[in-house]
């Protein structure tokens, strides 16, 4: 992280996922990548089809987002890490489990795939809105639109999977894909070409005597 007056640090607060955990969920991509024939794509003269001309999601690199910062200046990270840390000192360790895939903006019109969360969701929104209750004091806007999932990939152009909804079912559980959560990070991403390169800034671990 840069300490240069006058410079931003591009972060967000997010629940890290498991190594174990993110593992599992690249059969679930690779599956996904090949639904486009059946959901009706091109395949002529051996062009991909859209669901397949994605950017999906490295292993290494699934996050829950609980909030967006965007860009952050640097003298103003600490300030963030200090509220996220006071909440983290009230909140209790839980656990979540992964199932269930979706699409931004819908299945019919997808931009963005991903997976849910089959149990845990309530508290993960409700972590999510403290967040943003708790840095709109520094000046974050609020976002009230928030839906817990990790992102699998984002389509470069749509295609219509509503007829493939019934075989996505197949996800709605997901074995072994449940994680104790036990602290929230706040996390810096670096752009670059290859893709994005996430550092974490804090991690504040949550409280034990709750």
């Amino acid at each position: 992280m840069s300490t240069v007056k006058g410079t931003s640090v591009r972060c967000f607060v997010a629940i890290e996922i498991p190594k174990p955990i993110q593992a599992l969920l690249k059969p679930v991509q690779t599956h996904l990548q090949s639904l486009g024939k059946s959901a009706g794509a091109s395949h002529r003269d051996g062009v991909l089809s859209p669901i397949r001309k994605a950017s999906w999601t490295k292993s290494g690199n699934f996050h829950l987002t609980l909030k967006f910062l965007g860009d952050v200046h640097s003298e103003a990270v600490g300030a963030v890490s200090e509220a996220v840390q006071n909440i983290a000192a009230t909140q209790s360790p839980f656990s979540i489990q992964f199932g269930g895939i979706g699409a931004f903006p819908s299945l019919a019109r997808p931009r963005v795939i991903w997976v849910g969360i089959k149990h845990g969701a309530a508290i993960v929104s409700h972590l999510a809105k403290t967040v943003n209750l708790e840095l709109k004091p520094l000046g974050f806007p609020t976002d009230n639109r928030f839906h817990p999932h990790l992102t699998l990939g984002r389509l470069r152009s749509p295609i219509n999977l509503q007829p493939l909804k019934s075989v996505l079912r197949k996800y709605d559980t997901i074995d072994e894909a449940t994680v104790r959560v036990n602290e929230i990070t706040v996390m810096q991403s670096q752009l670059h070409p290859n893709g994005a390169i996430y550092k974490p800034l804090n991690v504040c671990h949550f409280s034990t005597r709750n």
